[in-house]
């Protein structure tokens, strides 16, 4: 008698006719992967230079998504590689880039007594400052040097001294500091040292000039804290979790679905797949929304391919998107800039692969933050890797070095 089996098991002509579909449908997707990445491959961000990421998500009902990192310009162009619409591609929130105000710091040459300190305070501060004797070499055209400067600035600061009233110069620097302010270009900030507000010209009159003291830290403080746009005003209290504003990189989710997100994200003990697991009455009551709110917002996670259902309906947990998106914003890390790091430390030696577990102890890092930078490696397609047979806190026992390695880690260069 002749037994025919199929993986081991007696054979089954719909179980085999549902492996074959199985099959075909995940050689279909890493298809799409591979066309998507490999488009990207290609594109330098217009914006930046820079190749971008780009995520490749499945989302149920055999779809996927595609997002990058990259400019919307990025974004487009990738559209027009791949032969689709335009949205298609999703642009993500960039990574928040501190923009340091720039200042040009107009006085009189008598005065540099007191304007080298203060522009070092501000330097100190992350304030980048434009000042003359910084700026112009011997040689250099003194005209063509300042319009630079007075053309980068985000704040023209004037340290209005007797001396400097007197300066002609002063007032062709005051001049053109009034016209970007009146163009809405710069911010106008007249330092008074020594004068009074009836002593100016009547223009400068109208101005909030602040009576400042060089010499007291308290008040290089105030000055300090104004440039980078600090309020004066008492802090606002947290509003009410029903209407909170969604973090800058989580914007489009709403406040029910991002709760959820930082409860899976701050529940996870190693960003395991299936950690955790939780069912929709557990997540209502230790997040405290209501049913409707946590229905819909399960909803959209899911279908967004942020959260994984079990065949046993009720029964969610966290994909590796929500691993990387939520956690840059709920947890102590960045998962962008651990990427990072873990590509640049896999490219300094000669192997080719790399025991997770020893990467991690040589950065200091625990599994769940380990996994974390892993998840967003392996979205961004950005390493191979080797999966345990056995459990184990790792989501790879080995990471992979590939040329897509090396274009992540330059890119970020």
């Amino acid at each position: 008698m002749i037994k025919i089996t199929h993986n081991g098991r007696p054979f089954d002509p719909k179980r085999f006719a549902r492996d074959i579909e199985r099959a075909a449908i995940e050689a279909g997707m890493k298809a799409i992967e591979e066309r998507a990445r490999g488009a990207a491959s290609s594109i330098s961000d217009p914006e930046t230079g820079r190749h971008a990421d780009v995520f490749v998500d499945r989302l149920p009902g055999n779809r996927v998504s595609v997002r990058t990192s990259g400019s919307p310009a990025f974004a487009r162009l990738l559209e027009t590689r791949l032969g689709v619409g335009v949205g298609e591609v999703e642009v993500m929130s960039s990574e928040h880039e501190t923009k340091h105000p720039k200042v040009y710091l107009a006085h009189a040459t008598e005065d540099k007594a007191i304007v080298r300190p203060l522009a070092e305070a501000l330097m100190a501060n992350g304030i980048d400052v434009w000042l003359d004797e910084w700026e112009i070499e011997p040689g250099e055209s003194l005209r063509q040097k300042m319009e630079e400067g007075l053309l980068a600035m985000t704040h023209f600061v004037v340290v209005l001294t007797p001396a400097a009233l007197a300066k002609p110069w002063v007032g062709m620097e005051i001049d053109v500091g009034m016209v970007q302010k009146v163009g809405g270009e710069s911010r106008f900030v007249p330092l008074l040292v020594g004068v009074e507000p009836k002593e100016l010209p009547p223009f400068l009159r109208t101005m909030l000039g602040v009576k400042f003291d060089p010499s007291s830290p308290d008040r290089v403080k105030e000055l300090i804290d104004r440039l980078h746009g600090v309020s004066r005003k008492p802090a606002l209290g947290p509003a009410p979790k029903y209407v909170r504003p969604a973090p800058s990189g989580l914007s489009g989710w709403s406040p029910a679905a991002i709760e959820i997100g930082r409860h899976l994200v701050m529940s996870s003990k190693h960003a395991m797949l299936r950690d955790p697991i939780k069912t929709l009455d557990e997540l209502i009551a230790e997040t405290g929304l209501s049913e409707d709110d946590a229905r819909i917002a399960v909803l959209d996670l899911k279908n967004a391919g942020y959260l994984w259902e079990a065949n046993l309906r009720g029964h969610y947990a966290p994909e590796r998107a929500m691993f990387t998106d939520f956690d840059e914003e709920f947890m102590p890390f960045s998962p962008q800039e651990d990427a990072a790091i873990v590509a640049n430390r896999m490219l300094e030696g000669t192997e080719r692969a790399y025991e997770t577990k020893l990467l991690a102890e040589e950065l200091g890092w625990e599994p769940r933050r380990m996994n974390s930078a892993i998840c967003y490696l392996q979205r961004a397609g950005a390493i191979k890797d080797r999966q345990a047979l056995a459990g184990g806190p790792w989501r790879a026992v080995q990471l992979i070095r590939t040329d897509e390695t090396l274009r992540f880690a330059r890119s970020r260069a």
